[in-house]
């Protein structure tokens, strides 16, 4: 006599009890990486950005973004201290503070 070894409940199509928490704690921790990679400029956007506006920088040193906005960034580029603004699809205002 056979017999059949099964995982799980025992039912064919449904998962089993560990799998959903997984799948729902991996979903959670993906979302949160989303929004945090959302309001993070990367370093080589802002050196292009002021690179764009007429002023030089290699690398960008420090940023930080100013608190209440989403889109400012004081910035310390191997150049000097740059005040930068994303503006989404148009081109980014830089102003110099040096």
């Amino acid at each position: 006599m056979k017999r059949s070894i099964t995982t799980g409940s025992g039912t064919k199509g449904r998962p089993s009890r560990i799998v959903l928490p997984v799948v729902a704690v991996g979903a959670i921790a993906f979302g949160w990486l989303m929004i945090a990679a959302a309001h993070d400029v990367a370093n080589g956007t802002l050196a292009a950005a002021i690179r764009a506006s007429g002023h030089p920088c290699a690398r960008v040193i420090k940023k930080e973004r100013l608190s209440g906005s989403e889109s400012v960034w004081r910035v310390h580029c191997n150049s000097g201290h740059f005040q930068v603004t994303m503006k989404g699809d148009s081109a980014s205002e830089v102003v110099a503070l040096d």
